[in-house]
């Protein structure tokens, strides 16, 4: 059995016990359920579908927003570099889900999932835009990634491929080695209110893996910190254990669309160790001081 037809009907059982062992209860709680379990077997348009009912049936439910972005996130996450949407359609899509997030807030502003999904909707729209390099959205980034923290969300998927702490520990070590440390140093520390920290990068990652180590995206994005971390600081030693985090991830299971990705892309940087530092999985970033666009 194909592992895609093998999920869905792993899904499929777990709604159907889900559902049995239910007794009678919001029709909501139903439908987030519903949601959930056609989330875990990636069928993203079947959830959204079921998101669409339960709006409305219960729109005031923040819950249903950030589920929305996430459908849409993990849509495009899935799709190769090569072949993802032009910058426009990306800009639309990443807006959209921006959009849900404020809804979300709107609803509920203690719900640190929604601050977690406008977090990542600000970064891809960044990142796609070649903004992040533009101080307010490098400040506002970091703001609503570290409130998402402060939240403490507690939601954690079935299987784990989804877990809101790990995701947001994740997100901020990915920030803090996209953005370059070298920016702290006068005369651009005077107008930066944030900047590049590899130590913070590293720890972040490996509060991520510690967290979920069966997650492929961390594992990758904790080696790509430490090649990073260990070219800049010459710590071969961190260049090795990043080289060994890489290799094994070619073996581990996929439990996510975006998993094929990040094994190519573990082999891109295996070839390639000097991409480690500008790496996003949607684009590579620029992070020469010509390339960054200070204006506040």
């Amino acid at each position: 059995m194909r592992p895609k037809y093998f999920l869905v009907a792993w899904a499929m059982v777990f709604l159907a016990r889900a559902l049995a062992n239910a007794g009678p209860d919001d029709p909501c709680d139903a439908l987030m359920r519903k949601a959930e379990v056609l989330w875990l077997g990636h069928d993203f348009d079947a959830s959204d579908r079921v998101l669409d009912q339960a709006r409305k049936i219960c729109p005031a439910r923040p819950e249903l927003y950030w589920r929305r972005a996430r459908n849409e996130f993990d849509r495009i996450e899935a799709i190769p570099r090569e072949k993802k949407p032009g910058k426009d359609e990306l800009l639309a899509r990443y807006n959209a889900m921006e959009k849900l997030a404020d809804k979300c807030i709107a609803l509920d502003d203690k719900d640190g999932n929604c601050w977690e999904w406008k977090a990542v909707a600000t970064g891809r729209r960044g990142t796609t835009q070649d903004v992040l390099n533009t101080l307010p959205e490098v400040d506002d980034l970091e703001k609503l990634l570290l409130k998402a923290e402060s939240l403490k969300p507690g939601y954690r998927s079935a299987d784990g491929s989804a877990d809101s702490i790990g995701d947001i520990d994740s997100m901020l070590g990915q920030f803090y080695r996209a953005l370059p440390e070298w920016i702290c140093v006068f005369p651009f520390k005077q107008f930066v209110g944030t900047c590049g920290d590899l130590d913070k990068s590293v720890a972040y990652q490996r509060k991520a893996v510690a967290r979920e180590p069966q997650r492929i995206e961390y594992q990758k994005e904790l080696a790509i910190s430490l090649m990073c971390r260990g070219q800049r600081r010459d710590k071969p030693e961190e260049i090795e254990e990043a080289k060994k985090i890489l290799r094994a991830m070619d073996a581990m299971p996929e439990i996510k669309p975006s998993d094929k990705v990040d094994k190519q892309h573990a082999k891109m940087i295996l070839a390639d160790p000097s991409l480690a530092c500008g790496y996003s999985r949607d684009a590579q970033q620029e992070q020469s001081p010509e390339a960054l666009k200070l204006t506040p």
